[in-house]
């Protein structure tokens, strides 16, 4: 599965988020493990690729936005996923 796939893909983090209110993390962990494995290319590279930069950007904005159908549980959980995702990212300008 490729990264935007595991992101909004059909059966993506994403879909699974909204379609049955539940944090999928085995995705999850794919996502963390797709970004570990490339963030010293990008950073070497000075810029990620428009590829897996939308995915990104789509993933923060999604799990940022929160969802009034969540349970407390994944609601903490989608919270916690968007500090660690953020943080990732943050580490590029180090």
């Amino acid at each position: 599965m490729n990264f935007s796939d595991m992101v909004v893909g059909e059966s993506g983090l994403l879909v699974e988020l909204r379609c049955h209110n539940s944090f999928n993390e085995k995705i999850f962990t794919d996502i963390i493990n797709y970004l570990n494995t490339h963030l010293p290319e990008w950073k070497s590279a000075g810029s990620i690729p428009i590829a897996d930069v939308v995915p990104v950007f789509n993933l923060i904005d999604e799990l940022s936005g929160g969802s009034q159908f969540w349970n407390e549980e994944v609601a903490l959980r989608v919270e916690d996923a968007v500090f660690e995702i953020q943080e990732m990212i943050d580490s590029l300008e180090e």
